[in-house]
């Protein structure tokens, strides 16, 4: 797969991660369904705080899992293959659960007024982190330096590395390799962007077409996987 085509379904798949989260926050029990810090941190002070232990709970086990999950299916992925089968079968089940909480979501909304405190919601939350779980395990696979989807705090951190590099020891690099570093910055601040504009994109679905706030991540993810099937069947004629 092209680079650049890879570039494009990385930055939907920060667009699933980066709206996903903002929905869990905003509608499913103020918990994180791809930043596990943020949840970690909200189970320490819970526990210090008598306050929610449920819903960060829910997300962290719920994310683990999924990422167990994909590292099962991925296992046999070799470094270097490109945009392997297995990944794009690990992106597919992901956009079937998130197909699955969107809908859920719509219903729950339809049939009362959202309340995070709700079974079903809880339910719904764990669907999407379990879903942002095997994206997070099927990325690792690709080893792509500096760039992750999901947990985005090391996005961040090496875009920074990596522009206080550009203006020291990289300003008298190779012309060849200067190229290549900027290439992977502008990919770093793309899927920073990526991650953020979602958020605030899910923010503004949440206030004024709340049933629909769901439908984003679904849809990023269900995109890149059916690319990828598509490129595996066109493989295979």
């Amino acid at each position: 797969m092209r680079g650049s085509k890879r570039d494009v379904l990385l930055v939907l798949l920060a667009v699933a991660s980066g709206s996903a989260d903002a929905w869990s926050y905003l509608g499913l029990g103020h918990a994180f369904v791809a930043n596990m810090t943020g949840n970690t941190v909200l189970l320490g002070i819970g526990v210090f705080l008598h306050r929610d232990l449920l819903h960060p709970g829910i997300s962290l086990i719920c994310y683990l899992a999924g990422a167990a999950f994909a590292s099962f299916l991925t296992r046999n992925v070799r470094e270097g293959t490109g945009w392997p089968g297995a990944v794009t079968s690990a992106l597919a089940i992901e956009s079937m659960f998130l197909l699955v909480a969107a809908v859920g979501w719509w219903f729950a909304g339809r049939k009362a007024a959202l309340a995070a405190s709700t079974w079903d919601l809880d339910l719904l939350l764990g669907c999407v982190a379990f879903a942002i779980g095997i994206q997070s395990g099927a990325m690792l696979q690709l080893k792509i330096p500096g760039i992750v989807t999901t947990y985005i705090t090391g996005t961040w951190t090496t875009l920074t590395s990596n522009l206080t590099g550009l203006f020291t020891r990289e300003r008298h690099a190779p012309r060849g390799e200067k190229i290549a570093y900027e290439e992977r910055i502008n990919m770093q601040a793309l899927i920073v962007c990526a991650y953020l504009l979602s958020a605030i994109a899910s923010g503004l679905l949440f206030r004024y077409s709340r049933l629909a706030v769901g439908a984003l991540p679904a849809i990023s993810v269900l995109s890149v996987a059916a690319y990828g099937l598509a490129q595996k069947s066109g493989a295979n004629v």
